[in-house]
């Protein structure tokens, strides 16, 4: 079982410390790495433009400015616009899960049957 469900069963997301929330977070995001197809196709994407462009790779990588071409300028801002929509679909899958711990907390506090 992975580390990050053994964490959610153990315990609930209201009662959690910072660190087993990060590491549920980013459970979740690996997770999403192999089952969600668009997630999965949005990453390859953005690592073929860094592969392409070198000069992106370090800007995201090394966090160091450098210069651009304008073929660079338009790429980084397609791979900004990716990532948003990774962003997206991570936000969305913390959204569902944590209305499913909220869930959990109302039936615990016996606001809900």
């Amino acid at each position: 079982m992975k580390k990050w469900v053994k964490i959610m069963e153990k315990n609930d997301l209201f009662d959690m410390d910072s660190v087993d929330l990060y590491e549920c977070i980013n459970g979740m995001k690996f997770e999403l790495q192999s089952r969600n197809f668009e997630y999965k196709k949005l990453q390859n994407k953005i690592e073929n433009m860094k592969e392409k462009f070198p000069k992106i790779r370090d800007i995201f990588e090394d966090e160091e400015p450098s210069e651009l071409t304008i073929e660079e300028s338009s790429m980084l801002i397609k791979i900004v616009n990716l990532y948003r929509e990774i962003l997206r679909i991570e936000e969305y899958e913390i959204f569902f899960l944590g209305g499913g711990q909220a869930y959990k907390y109302f039936r615990k506090m016996e606001i809900i049957e």
